[in-house]
């Protein structure tokens, strides 16, 4: 898991900002203890992608950290999803994760 203490948070403009500039060289998604984040390799340091009202943005599924990327022009990206377990894991849609059992939710 990432630890956002460590890392920058930049506002969605100065994301767009260094995007037209070519200064985002890699981009990646991650899990913290919160949800996903977009981490974004700016020279030799990550920063991590924040919201308008400032803070780092968390994201509850892929497809929505995916979707920002792609609205943004990246279009490859990494991803570590270790210790990530999707929301409908453990709701009674589904209990397995690969060949291991999912944590079940409390009612």
């Amino acid at each position: 898991m990432i630890t956002i203490d460590s890392k920058t948070v930049i506002s969605p403009v100065t994301f767009k900002d260094l995007m037209a500039l070519g200064n985002v060289q890699a981009a990646s998604i991650g899990v913290t203890e919160k949800g996903l984040v977009v981490i974004l390799r700016i020279g030799k340091d990550d920063s991590i992608l924040g919201q308008y009202r400032g803070g780092p943005r968390y994201f509850q599924s892929f497809d929505a950290a995916a979707s920002t990327l792609l609205q943004n022009g990246i279009t490859e990206w990494e991803t570590d999803a270790t210790g990530w377990i999707p929301k409908t894991v453990g709701r009674g849609k589904t209990t397995r994760i690969g060949n291991r059992l999912a944590p079940r939710a409390e009612p």
